[in-house]
């Protein structure tokens, strides 16, 4: 199974960069319901640099467990595109719309860190009253070292969150606020 990690698509570290001198630019790609699986292949296709989020739901069918890979933000893909890439995707007619990514450096970090909790298993841990709800945090130790998000209580657990702004989406990460530090 591929990992959230794993699922970043490119030739090279230049990728990576945001400030590479190439004419190519970020974007949100808003895409069909269900079909992010199929734009993400069809850039891997046309040797786009892409990214798709995903996870792994478990669901019981006829006392069998399934396990099946869905994309963590339903209907977006991110990728670096050209002019005529862009129009090349916008001819598959799979794109609701593209989104151009204000500021990419920030988008790229809070992808990075959904990447980075995503590989390792949060646990959960008994709360004590320690931070506020919505408080911003940054993880001390443990696999979530240096991911920052806001808290947000749960019975006796606390959940960072992990937020994609350009979506206005977040991921969901149980963590022990031993781990976690004020901003």
């Amino acid at each position: 199974m591929m990992s959230a990690m794993e699922s970043w698509k490119g030739s090279d570290e230049e990728d990576w960069s945001v400030g590479a001198a190439s004419r190519r630019r970020w974007f949100v790609l808003h895409v069909k319901p269900r079909t992010e699986k199929k734009a993400a292949a069809y850039l891997a296709g046309y040797g786009c640099f892409h990214h798709l989020p995903i996870y792994v739901k478990v669901t019981k069918v006829q006392r069998r467990k399934v396990r099946r890979e869905m994309p963590l933000f339903p209907g977006y893909v991110f990728a670096r595109l050209s002019a005529d890439e862009r129009l090349k995707m916008l001819r598959t007619n799979l794109l609701v719309r593209t989104i151009l990514i204000p500021n990419p450096r920030q988008t790229i970090h809070e992808l990075r860190q959904i990447a980075h909790a995503s590989r390792a298993d949060p646990l959960f841990y008994p709360v004590k009253q320690v931070f506020k709800e919505g408080e911003l945090v940054r993880v001390r130790t443990g696999p979530f070292r240096g991911t920052e998000g806001y808290v947000k209580r749960t019975d006796a657990r606390t959940t960072l969150c992990l937020n994609v702004e350009i979506l206005g989406a977040a991921v969901e990460v149980n963590i022990s606020p031993a781990d976690v530090e004020r901003l």
